[in-house]
């Protein structure tokens, strides 16, 4: 029998319907995957940003975002990071290009100096449902209209195909916060935004009572089928072409 995971996040929940197995190497072996060149963009990216939007608002300028980008990466060890990735996907310079041109973006989906963020990287600590959750929200602010949240996540990846993920999968983990932030603090969410800043596109869409409902039921469905999992030890592998990018494909059992 393994021990069940103290709680859940709404991206381990994900995992777990993606891949029980993968769940497993993860929250269960504690296998921890190497950084990639994606992750690090993405993690980039989201630093600079989170500092960025620390300035007043006049000084929010993309001439500041690019001069903060570069004390950065001057001043955190970034080079050495890309540099130390096993598979690599360009060289430094196309990561700078890469990264900044995410950042710079963001000016073709909102106005920086007219967008005032409540708060970036916050921590979410809760139950839903009886399952306790924690998640780090990339960005909130309140709707001028109704005074509700509107959550925010920035993507620096490719925008899903709708062939392959749902609306309801897609919007599943801002849907999970915004239960998060109705069961910590009281506070409604009225709108969803993937920022995806590598295509400056704003995908967004209303928060509805159906929607809620159904991203509650989607925690509570994969608690109780993780705990199952935990008590018999068997986590089933979900074998898809996805496989071929897992980290745990050389060890899985898919593929013995």
């Amino acid at each position: 029998m393994f021990e069940t995971p103290e709680y859940l996040s709404p991206s381990s929940i994900t995992t777990y319907r993606e891949c029980p197995m993968k769940f497993k190497f993860s929250r269960i072996d504690r296998i921890v995957e190497p950084p990639t060149w994606h992750t690090h963009i993405g993690t980039f990216v989201h630093e600079v940003l989170e500092h960025f939007y620390q300035l007043d608002a006049e000084a929010r300028t993309i001439d500041s975002v690019k001069a903060m980008a570069t004390e950065r990466w001057n001043t955190s060890e970034w080079e050495a990071q890309v540099t130390a990735l096993e598979k690599p996907m360009g060289s430094i310079v196309d990561f700078k290009k890469t990264a900044f041109e995410c950042m710079t973006n963001l000016w073709k989906i909102e106005d920086p100096q007219q967008t005032e963020l409540i708060n970036m990287e916050y921590e979410l600590f809760t139950d839903v449902e009886g399952v306790r959750m924690k998640g780090y929200v990339d960005r909130f602010l309140y709707d001028e209209d109704d005074g509700k949240l509107i959550i925010s996540d920035y993507k620096t990846g490719a925008i899903p195909n709708p062939k392959f993920k749902s609306e309801d999968e897609k919007y599943f983990q801002l849907l999970a916060y915004a239960l998060m932030f109705e069961s910590a603090d009281q506070e409604e969410t009225s709108k969803l935004q993937l920022l995806y800043l590598k295509h400056s596109a704003n995908h967004e869409i209303s928060v509805t009572p159906v929607k809620l409902a159904v991203a509650r039921g989607v925690i509570v469905e994969t608690k109780e089928a993780i705990d199952q999992a935990c008590a018999t030890e068997n986590f089933a592998c979900n074998k898809t072409r996805l496989c071929d990018w897992c980290f745990h494909k050389p060890y899985c059992p898919a593929h013995q």
